[in-house]
């Protein structure tokens, strides 16, 4: 029994060296000797018969103790007379010098019938230096060079745009948000032109119909009337003449009205007797008679009128001496 198990052990160690025999595994270094830092290239290769598989050894960062790999290739592949060759190529390289030997990489090899096996590569040797120094030369090791500034490109403002829209875009939703929010509050059209603004004296104007037709000294209310006589006035001041008269007391309104050219002597004296009677009324509870209420009124009347804008007409002066030549020019024909 002893002697057939022998036989068939060594029938599979025989099969075993016959795979082995049939595939060829290696790792290689372009060079033996390299500058520190330099990049070269680090090969694994495998060949085999057609029909078997080959797994190339798998390395991540490092292919062995300081050699490491800064970019790795695709694997190639050639087929040629039945035999199968593979390759793959690293670019490799090592920061610190000395003398190295690369580890024996393994190679997984599964043959037709499934048997499985592993094939490692030989060692490789390099060596690593430094750069040489020049002694003869006092100015062979320098100080570090300073920073150098990278150029500005357009390009690195980029993402910073994007953001600066966006966020503007954002603010523009917003804004537009409120602002039709609020006009739904006050019931007013969302894109409506603004009305032109009405001159100070057509509002004071308009306001002295509005309380005339009203008759409030006629039914007894005095103090109202003025009241309403006052603000007109006042409105009329600020609006015409940029006069904060509307929290202003009768002595600062005179004050200011003081270099108004519009307003001459008669008129501020007048404006001064209307605001003071208003005071006593308002104030005092003074009696105003009805001579004086409709006095007080015309005043007002006149001053709106007498200190308005005045009105700029067309100059067509030249137009009649135009008209004449060509009525001249015609009787000559």
């Amino acid at each position: 029994m002893s002697k057939y198990l022998t036989i068939l052990v060594m029938a599979m160690m025989l099969a075993m060296g016959e795979a082995h025999a049939q595939v060829s595994v290696s790792a290689k270094i372009d060079t033996s000797m390299m500058l520190i830092g330099d990049q070269t290239n680090f090969r694994v290769e495998a060949s085999f018969p057609d029909g078997y598989k080959v797994m190339l050894p798998v390395m991540a960062d490092t292919v062995s103790r300081g050699l490491e790999i800064v970019e790795a290739g695709t694997v190639d592949s050639v087929l040629a007379d039945g035999i199968v060759r593979i390759s793959q190529k690293y670019v490799v390289t090592n920061f610190d010098s000395g003398w190295y030997a690369v580890r024996q990489l393994p190679f997984a090899i599964l043959d037709p019938n499934g048997n499985t096996d592993t094939i490692y590569s030989e060692q490789v040797y390099y060596g690593v230096m430094t750069m040489p120094l020049d002694t003869a030369n006092a100015n062979a090791i320098c100080p570090p060079k300073p920073m150098a500034e990278a150029p500005f490109k357009i390009s690195e403002l980029v993402p910073y745009v994007k953001w600066a829209m966006l966020v503007l875009l954002v603010a523009a939703i917003v804004a537009l948000l409120v602002y039709v929010l609020v006009k739904r509050k006050r019931n007013e059209p969302i894109f409506a032109k603004p009305k032109p603004q009405e001159p100070a004296h057509v509002i004071a104007l308009r306001q002295l119909d509005e309380l005339k037709e009203q008759k409030l000294w006629q039914r007894g209310l005095v103090k109202e009337f003025y009241s309403s006589l006052t603000d007109i006035v006042r409105v009329y001041l600020n609006g015409r003449f940029g006069v904060q008269a509307m929290e202003s007391t009768t002595a600062e309104i005179m004050q200011m009205t003081k270099n108004v050219p519009e307003i001459d002597k008669d008129l501020r004296s007048n404006l001064q007797d209307l605001l003071e009677r208003a005071d006593f009324v308002k104030f005092a509870k003074a009696q105003a008679e009805a001579n004086e209420n409709e006095a007080s009124f015309a005043f007002v009347e006149h001053f709106v009128l007498t200190t308005k804008p005045v009105e700029q007409l067309r100059d067509d002066e030249d137009a009649p001496e135009g008209d004449a030549k060509v009525e001249q020019n015609e009787k000559t024909e």
